[in-house]
C-alpha cells in the first residue's frame, strides 16, 4: 500500500491542512507559467469507489485568508486495487509568484457530503551552516464580524527550535490575540532559530483559532544536515526581538 497516497473512503489525518501528499509544480509557482496540482487517489477496497469530482481552490500562504476557486476535475474510476494510483491533477497559471495554499474538497458517489483536506505547507531545505529561518505568512479573519485570535506553535521535537511569531511587524507574546476586522488580512512571519549545529529535520506547525475553533493552520518542514564550528555559540532568538515585544497588541496601532 502506497503510504503517501490519499484514500477518499478513509480521510483520516490529525492536521486537515497538512496534506503532504497532495504535489505542486514548481514549488513556489512562478508568475505567469503553468504549475501542475496533483492528488494521488488510491482504494484499497473492498468495493470500488467513484470520485465525482475534486472541487480545488488556492490562496496565499496563511491562514483565515481568502480563497480563489479553481476548475473541478473528475470524475475518477478508482478499481479496489492497493498498488493502483490515479493521478488527478489540473493545471493553473497563477498571476503572481510565492507560496500557496491548496484546498480540495472530494466528492464520492453516494457520499451526501465531500471531506476536504490541504496544503498549507512549507519545506526548508536549509544549508549546514543556517541558523536562523524567516517563514512569512499572510494571517487573516475570516468572519464578517472582528474577531481575537490566537495563534499556536506546535510541531516535534521542541527544544530544537526557537520560534517567535510576529505579526505586522510586532512579536507576538504567547497566547496574546490578535484582534482583526471582518475579513480583515495581515502580514505575519514566524521565527527560527536552531538551537544547536547538529542535523535537523523538524516539524513547526502554526494554528489559529477562533473562541476555540480552529480556523486554519500552516505546517513548515525544516531539513538541515549537521554543522560544528569551532567557538560559535547562538544567541537566543527571544532575546533579539524582546524589545519588540509591547505591552498590548492590537492591529492598526
Amino acid at each position: 500500500m502506497h503510504a503517501y497516497a490519499i484514500i477518499p473512503t478513509h480521510p483520516v489525518r490529525s492536521r486537515s491542512y497538512a496534506w503532504g501528499s497532495i504535489s505542486v509544480d514548481p514549488d513556489p509557482p512562478r508568475a505567469g507559467k503553468v504549475t501542475k496540482i496533483e492528488f494521488p487517489l488510491m482504494n484499497p477496497g473492498p468495493d470500488d469507489v467513484v470520485v465525482e469530482r475534486i472541487e480545488v481552490a488556492v490562496a496565499e500562504f496563511g491562514i483565515g485568508v481568502r480563497w480563489r476557486q479553481l476548475e473541478a476535475i473528475g470524475p475518477f474510476a478508482l478499481p479496489a486495487d492497493p498498488q493502483r494510483i490515479e493521478h488527478a491533477a489540473l493545471e493553473w497559471v497563477p498571476a503572481s509568484a510565492g507560496h500557496r495554499c491548496v484546498r480540495a474538497s472530494i466528492y464520492l458517489r453516494g457520499s451526501t457530503e465531500p471531506f476536504t483536506i490541504g496544503r498549507n505547507l512549507h519545506v526548508i531545505e536549509a544549508a549546514a551552516i543556517e541558523d536562523t529561518w524567516t517563514v512569512r505568512f499572510r494571517l487573516g479573519n475570516p468572519e464578517p464580524v472582528a474577531a481575537p485570535i490566537v495563534l499556536t506553535v506546535g510541531g516535534n521535537y521542541p527544544r530544537e527550535l526557537e520560534a517567535v511569531l510576529r505579526v505586522n511587524g510586532r512579536a507576538l507574546p504567547a497566547d496574546r490575540p490578535v484582534t482583526l476586522g471582518p475579513r480583515e488580512e495581515v502580514d505575519a512571519e514566524l521565527l527560527l532559530r536552531a538551537r544547536g549545529e547538529h542535523a535537523l529535520h523538524v516539524v513547526r506547525t502554526v494554528e489559529a483559532t477562533i473562541n476555540g475553533r480552529l480556523i486554519d493552520g500552516i505546517q513548515i518542514v525544516l531539513e538541515r544536515p549537521s554543522y560544528v564550528a569551532e567557538g560559535e555559540t547562538l544567541e537566543p532568538l527571544a532575546e533579539s526581538v524582546a524589545a519588540r515585544i509591547e505591552p498590548a497588541y492590537m492591529t492598526g496601532r
